[in-house]
């Protein structure tokens, strides 16, 4: 048994995965033993072979289908065999001693059912890891700004359990080290969520069980945003969409009544005013990718609306749950 299973979920953005399993097949194992986990989720194009046979030493589970980033992280952590298990974006670049770091936090600090770390790019620029669960008044950056002298965005950063770290709400699915125990405890990632939202939603899950998240402000991981999710324009697209859509995912789970009610009318409304002129605005300007793609992500929402109100369901057709 390990003392650490590392468990990436990839899709293709092979450049990143590449310099991640680098970096991770430079660890010595010194201080702690390891195994490495790569999820491949259906990218069908063939690398992940060459990948496969370039890092020998660890171990590939080659995906039936493309279920996205919770089904890859439950199919990953199912057949882990460490006390702990650190799910790791492709996109990232680790260093042992920070990994070492973080696992030492998490033996030291046990009321912590989750742990993550603070993070920067390849440049340096601090990447945002954490957050507020959605509340009404935090869902679009105008209501935030209306409510930012009422209400904290990180409710909790004030309440330092430990030194060095602070207890947001949630912590991105990016870095994400829990005990094996944890993990089954709360079955793993919902799988209703194809992308996005599923870390928020773990968090959560997490806490309603009395445990604790929280973020490491000693310890820093490289993380490069988008190597898988903006491949190319269709995908960059796909995925914005995904973000609109498992947070509708998510508050269907989370609120009810009149609340649920409220936040949903109001996130189709925005989304649909909203969208809808970025979407004319971006139609003659469609070679320009980054501008046409919000015609795209207004044209994935619609459908996604569409559909949603004939099957009185808000779960993406991408799920693997979708069908039930």
């Amino acid at each position: 048994m390990a003392d650490l299973s590392i468990i990436i979920v990839s899709y293709k953005g092979w450049e990143r995965l590449i310099k991640c399993l680098e970096a991770l097949a430079s660890f010595t194992g010194k201080n702690f033993t390891m195994e490495v986990i790569v999820v491949d989720n259906k990218s069908e194009d063939g690398t992940i072979l060459e990948i496969e046979h370039r890092f020998a030493r660890f171990r590939f589970i080659h995906n039936k289908i493309n279920g996205g980033f919770a089904n890859g992280c439950n199919l990953g952590g199912s057949s882990a065999s460490g006390n702990f298990l650190l799910f790791l974006n492709p996109d990232t670049v680790a260093t042992e001693s920070e990994i070492e770091k973080l696992i030492d936090a998490a033996k030291k600090n046990p009321s912590f059912t989750i742990l993550s770390c603070r993070q920067v790019n390849e440049r340096g620029k601090e990447c945002i890891v954490s957050g507020p669960f959605p509340q009404i008044y935090n869902l679009t950056g105008l209501l935030r700004a209306m409510f930012k002298k009422r209400k904290p965005l990180f409710i909790n950063e004030g309440s330092n359990k430990a030194e060095d770290i602070i207890i947001p709400d949630w912590i991105s699915g990016s870095v994400v080290l829990m005990r094996k125990e944890t993990f089954q405890k709360l079955h793993g990632f919902d799988e209703d969520f194809w992308m996005y939202y599923e870390d928020v939603d773990i968090c959560l899950r997490a806490k309603i069980i009395g445990g604790e998240v929280g973020l490491c402000r000693n310890i820093t991981i490289e993380h490069n945003h988008g190597g898988s999710s903006r491949i190319n324009l269709r995908t960059a697209s796909l995925t914005k969409a995904e973000v609109i859509i498992s947070r509708h995912v998510y508050i269907s789970k989370h609120k009810t009544g009149a609340e649920r009610y409220l936040i949903q009318t109001f996130l189709v409304v925005n989304n649909l005013i909203t969208g809808g002129i970025m979407a004319i605005l971006g139609m003659p300007l469609f070679f320009v990718p980054k501008v046409f793609s919000r015609t795209l992500i207004f044209l994935r929402v619609l459908k996604y609306y569409i559909i949603s109100a004939f099957r009185l369901s808000w779960i993406s057709k991408r799920s693997v749950n979708y069908r039930n």
